[in-house]
């Protein structure tokens, strides 16, 4: 269940709307309850509950503050996985506090996805944001091809330079998309096209899930560029 809702606010009042009403009746919230709101783009509301209706409930702001958002943005490009996998990959970079999540199908991705599927991805991104209060949910894309340029790219390889190595190397960067490929692998054609235009970096030795290496790849990140 949700540590906080979405809210939509105007004045001293905050509005939520059908999901989030049937989300407090589940939590048996009652009018005087104090909650915690969150609108995705930085800011957390404090507010009293003052009407639970059928269709929508509303609030009161008692303190609210906007979370900076800092000078570094990481983006994860990942390769298109089983949904379960993918679920708990979207919901715990959600939670580390990545800014993008590009999904993209490589040659070897067991299931494939197209932009269609988007709003299923931002769904489970919003719920993970609500979850670990996180003010800010990360776009969420399905891309057919991803643009290197304008990022300093890192591409997990198990031939790559160890990434203990490179603390004072990225500590400073503005700009990062940390790429990770499918369960089988790319194929060599796909490692060629990213090599000339990446960094390979590698979590060590052991064969990790994917989802698996995105929570230890962002959370060593989140300690070079000094998130946590």
């Amino acid at each position: 269940m949700p540590n906080a809702y979405f809210v939509l606010a105007e004045g001293d009042t905050v509005t939520l709307d059908s999901d989030e009403t049937k989300h407090l009746k589940v939590m048996r919230a009652n009018p005087g309850d104090k909650l915690i709101g969150i609108d995705g783009r930085g800011t957390i509301y404090r507010f009293v509950l003052k009407e639970l209706g059928k269709s929508s409930s509303s609030g009161k702001i008692v303190e609210r503050e906007y979370i900076e958002r800092d000078k570094k943005r990481v983006t994860v490009a990942v390769a298109s996985t089983k949904w379960p996998r993918l679920r708990i990959l979207i919901e715990k970079a959600t939670e580390l506090g990545v800014d993008r999540i590009e999904v993209f199908n490589s040659v070897r991705s067991v299931s494939r996805l197209d932009e269609s599927k988007t709003a299923k991805l931002l769904t489970v991104a919003k719920e993970a944001a609500k979850q670990s209060v996180n003010p800010r949910v990360p776009e969420v894309s399905v891309l057919k091809s991803f643009a290197l340029e304008g990022s300093r790219n890192l591409l997990l390889d198990f031939g790559g330079r160890a990434i203990r190595e490179m603390q004072r190397d990225l500590a400073e960067e503005r700009n990062l998309r940390v790429i990770v490929g499918p369960e089988g692998g790319f194929t060599q054609k796909e490692i060629a096209q990213l090599t000339d235009r990446c960094t390979s970096i590698s979590l060590g030795s052991r064969t990790l899930r994917v989802e698996t290496g995105v929570i230890v790849i962002l959370s060593i990140i989140n300690y070079f560029l000094g998130r946590i």
